[in-house]
Order: C-alpha cells, then structure tokens, then sequence
C-alpha cells in the first residue's frame, strides 16, 4: 500500500476475521513511521449493504473515510458498502480489499510471490483483454458462455498501487462485459461465497444466464442453498453479472476464502449482484455480492487462446507464466 511515515492506517476487521494477522499489519505500520488503528466489530450475517444494520455505520464511515489507508481484513466485507462507497467518494484513502485475509495466505500470495513479475504479467492479460471485443470460454464441468466487451471500460490489473482508490490483492484481471451480451451457462465448481454454508463446493453449480441475468440455478444440495439465499435477499438485482476476472496469483490455493480462491492460477470468477463503480459499467446496485469460481477454463479471446485447460498459452505470456510457476 506505499504507507509513508505520518500516515493515518485504519485496520478494520471483525470476530471471524484473523485478528493475530491485523496485529501484524499494525506492527508493519509502526516500523515505516506511520499511525495505526485497528476497529474491530462483531461479524454481521450479510456482507455489503446488507450487514449495515448490524454495524455502527455513521462511526466506521467517520473512521475510514478520514484514513490515508485503508486495509480491510473483515471476514463479512465492508465492500460494497455505504462505508465502502463514503470512503471512496471522499476521495483521500488508499483502499485495500483484503478480507479474510490471514498469516499464511499473506505469506503465500505476497510474500513469496515476484510481484514485479506478476505486475507485468497482469499488464499484458490486461491489454489483450482490453483489445479483445469477443470472448467464449468452456470448463470440463459444463461452462459454455460468451459475451462481448466494451472498448470503453476500464479491465483493472489488481496490485499496482498509484493513489487514493480502491485496490485489491495482487493477482487478479478483472472488468465488466456488456452485461446483456453475457449469454450461456456458468457452472460453479470452486467454491462459492456468500452465502457462508457454502465455500468450497462438493457439487458444481450450474447457472443458465440470459442477456446477462441468471434465470436459473440448477443442481443439487449446493445449488438450492445458493438459489434460497439469492432469493432471500428479495433484491432482483442479486441475479446480474456484474463482472468477470482471471485468477493469476502463483501462491493462491482453493481454501474456501473467496479473496484467495478467485485468484487460484488460471481460473475465472464471475460477480454477481452489486457493481464497482471502477468497473464503468451500468453501476448495478445491489443489496449484496457474490463470487463464484470456475476451474480449468478453456478461453478464446477474438478466436485466439488465451487459456487452455487452466493454463496461460498464450505466446505473450507463455514465458512469463514460466517464470512465476517454476516447477510447473
């Protein structure tokens, strides 16, 4: 997060979070010169807009939105968030998405990780998706979608840290397609979060998506727990695709914690429900989010492959891929 000496550093994180890893960060804080504080609230049912009525709300905004940064490691993320949303607005704070975020996977997915590598690498995924106006992408497990991308909008490389905004853990490409483009079937075979039953997934779940929208969840026990909980939240908005990202990160491994699974080598992750403004898009605004993993894509980008099977073959990043995954 380049935290210079005499910045404010606001650590939030909540009773499911790893509070051993935000002690971390404030010792971290502490030996460049900077100041921290470190909130800490019990862990909502909901993530986004609708944990806030089980949070001091107008407190947490106050806090975050006067920070020069800051590190979320809430378990129940504040992302998406009219906190979220007051912090970014203001204009002053570094944000980082790091939620669930605990000693080992820091050490994994950062520590060890040739992040200047990975920066580049994510810079070239990033400009041949921003080039590509078509794309069409298979899994072993019955993934078949296509959508088409806007010149326009902006496909984000996660990591590179230039500014006030928000920023998430190095290794992820993502954006927002053309939302009534998206059309096909989507099937969940990593893991799924929220809802919190479900996590890493014994049983796929399969998506039927129409202009954009999920029209129907198909499977079995796993898909009726995510079926029940979208419709729940009593919001029609929960059933858009809100974007689209590669996992890249060399370290990530498949755990069941969302921020460290849609970053697994070579997988893809679709959103559901509310939308980054950053994304430029139609600014869908939801009452919650959700992320779900697809493994092993096969993508063409504009007829090219770009992914085969899980794996970065394209000529621009074969050798770089090779780089991060030694022994691969």
């Amino acid at each position: 997060m380049k935290v210079r000496q005499g910045e404010t550093v606001v650590v939030t994180t909540d009773s499911e979070g790893d509070l051993d890893f935000a002690l971390s960060v404030e010792r971290a804080v502490k030996e460049v010169g900077a100041k921290s504080l470190i909130v800490r609230n019990w862990a909502p049912p909901h993530v986004g807009r609708a944990a806030e009525p089980y949070l001091p709300v107008e407190v947490l905004k106050r806090v975050v939105s006067l920070s020069d940064v800051w590190i979320e490691l809430n378990a129940k993320w504040l992302l998406y968030s009219s906190i979220y949303e007051e912090a970014l607005r203001a204009g002053r704070t570094r944000y980082v998405c790091l939620v669930g975020m605990s000693q080992d996977m820091a050490v994994r997915c950062i520590g060890r990780v040739d992040v200047e590598t990975l920066l580049e690498f994510q810079k070239i995924l990033q400009r041949l998706t921003s080039n590509a106006r078509s794309m069409h992408y298979t899994t072993p497990r019955g993934t078949d979608v296509v959508f088409e991308n806007d010149p326009r909008r902006p496909v984000i490389s996660e990591g590179d840290v230039k500014g006030p905004g928000e920023y998430m853990l190095i290794g992820q490409v993502d954006w927002a397609p053309i939302e009534e483009t998206i059309e096909g079937t989507i099937v969940f075979d990593g893991s799924v979060n929220p809802p919190t039953q479900l996590g890493l997934l014994a049983n796929p779940i399969k998506l039927k998506v129409k202009a954009g929208r999920v029209v129907d969840v198909l499977g079995g026990y796993e898909a009726k727990v995510y079926s029940d909980w979208l419709r729940s939240l009593g919001d029609q908005n929960m059933y858009c695709l809100a974007h689209v990202s590669y996992g890249c990160n060399p370290g990530a491994r498949l755990t069941g914690n969302v921020l460290e699974d849609e970053r697994v080598w070579g997988c893809l992750e679709w959103g559901l429900g509310n939308q980054s403004e950053g994304f430029k898009a139609k600014n869908i605004v939801a009452v919650s989010h959700s992320d779900g993993i697809t493994l092993n894509p096969t993508l063409y980008a504009d007829g090219q492959l770009v992914i085969k099977d899980g794996e970065y073959v394209h000529p621009e990043l074969k050798e770089l891929a090779k780089r991060l995954r030694p022994s691969k």
